[in-house]
């Protein structure tokens, strides 16, 4: 998934730790993050869990400037293009 790559990148531009990271989270927005959930939503080969915290999402992406309308567009771009190569 797009948003697993983009996340540990922004994260480790800022050279931040997963646990720096779920702390500022927690200090700036009161928003608690484990470090084995955050360990899953930057995991490429592990799908994002089917409910995905929306406000941790929003969270991560506000703290580490991640435009998620360009996230969105990528997501679905590689949907179709999936499901196009599926009908052939």
């Amino acid at each position: 998934m797009i948003f697993s790559s983009v996340l540990r990148k922004a994260r480790e531009e800022r050279k931040m730790s997963q646990i720096e990271l779920i702390r500022k989270i927690h200090d700036e927005y009161g928003i608690d993050i484990s470090t084995s959930m955050l360990s899953r939503y930057e995991d490429e080969l592990t799908p994002l869990p089917r409910r995905m915290s929306i406000k941790a999402m929003f969270a991560l992406s506000v703290y580490l400037d991640i435009d998620l309308n360009e996230l969105a567009r990528k997501e679905v771009e590689k949907i179709i293009k999936i499901k196009n190569s599926n009908k052939k």
